[in-house]
């Protein structure tokens, strides 16, 4: 299984698609990833990626999309002040954007030519394209930028995901609780209702149908030290952290907003925080330890480091270590993308 990206990243329950957590998540998951590997399986449409969990964007197979989707349909379709900004037009635009996808998939800059030339839709474009894909009219395609970009297409959802029905909520609901739990367990009823999005009461029904005390194997695809990226789905997968680090180190980890930076994992634990910083030529690592390192800790994430430059085809590596962590909760908004170099 540990070779196979799409039995791995379901094992996950899927991994955040953003760039470049998708590529690092893989990475720290599957010992002989490469770029290729993981753009290969979504334009072959193995993996897919939609908004499930959360309202985020999750990468999954077809199979786990459509049950994730399902059992969070409810959470997407909520009327909100954004569905309200779009009211009278929303169904309009939706059948202009899927006239344009008839051919196949395009970029999101090349869809607002034809649906949005004058640009009269300011910020709601980009609602608009989010909605569509929370309506599963969309998804999102193929990745057009580099590693680290988010220039992506969209695609007809019945092109890329079926013209299939999806199953119903509340069996899809139970199916995802089980996969969760078999994945991040044991977990309590609130951590699965932090991970899912759901209602307290969406979430005690199917805990009552689930054996919250089951361990799961998620924890098992992390083998050894990995550095993992800003939003990995082991750093969200719980509201009750302190089973992977110390809670007095979490204002180092997450900001106020519940946004996970990168942290360097070991052997269960979460041991340090890293910044992938923006050059790729040398690759620049900063790493600030939480605890006490021993020598092997620091020769691990020197090979994690050679792994990530052996990703983007670089050669030249560097790691500094920083003296004090930073302090997320009283940072600048979005600082967690970039810790350490307080570069986003």
């Amino acid at each position: 299984m540990a070779n196979n990206l799409a039995v791995v990243v379901d094992a996950a329950v899927g991994i955040y698609s953003t760039n470049p957590t998708a590529y690092l998540s893989a990475l720290a998951r599957v010992p002989k990833f490469t770029r290729q590997h993981l753009d290969a399986a979504i334009a072959q449409r193995r993996l897919i990626r939609a908004r499930t969990m959360r309202y985020s964007v999750y990468t999954s197979s077809p199979e786990l999309l459509r049950l994730s989707v399902a059992a969070t349909r409810s959470l997407a379709m909520k009327v909100n002040p954004w569905r309200k900004r779009l009211e009278g037009r929303y169904d309009a635009l939706a059948s202009a954007v899927d006239e344009v996808l008839e051919a196949g998939p395009l970029a999101g800059a090349e869809i607002r030519k034809i649906v949005d030339p004058d640009r009269e839709l300011g910020d709601l474009f980009s609602v608009l394209l989010g909605l569509l894909g929370a309506d599963c009219r969309i998804v999102r395609a193929t990745n057009e930028g580099g590693w680290r970009s988010n220039r992506l297409t969209y695609a007809r959802w019945s092109q890329w995901v079926g013209d299939e029905p999806l199953p119903a909520e509340a069996e899809a609901q139970l199916d995802l609780a089980r996969r969760y739990v078999a994945a991040y367990g044991p977990v309590t009823e609130s951590d699965l209702r932090w991970w899912t999005g759901w209602t307290a009461k969406q979430s005690k029904a199917a805990a009552a149908q689930v054996d919250l005390s089951r361990s799961g194997n998620a924890i098992e695809l992390l083998d050894g030290l990995r550095l993992l990226p800003v939003w990995d789905v082991l750093m969200v997968a719980y509201q009750d952290r302190s089973r992977i680090f110390n809670s007095e180190l979490a204002p180092f980890i997450y900001d106020r907003f519940g946004n996970a930076t990168s942290v360097v994992y070991d052997r269960g634990s979460i041991v340090g925080v890293w910044d992938l910083g923006k050059s790729d030529d040398p690759l620049h690592l900063h790493v600030v330890p939480l605890v006490k390192w021993p020598k092997r800790r620091w020769l691990a994430l020197e090979e994690q480091a050679q792994r990530i430059a052996r990703l983007i085809g670089t050669e030249a590596v560097r790691i500094s270590e920083v003296d004090q962590p930073v302090d997320l909760t009283q940072a600048k908004r979005n600082r967690f993308l970039a810790p350490l170099t307080g570069t986003t």
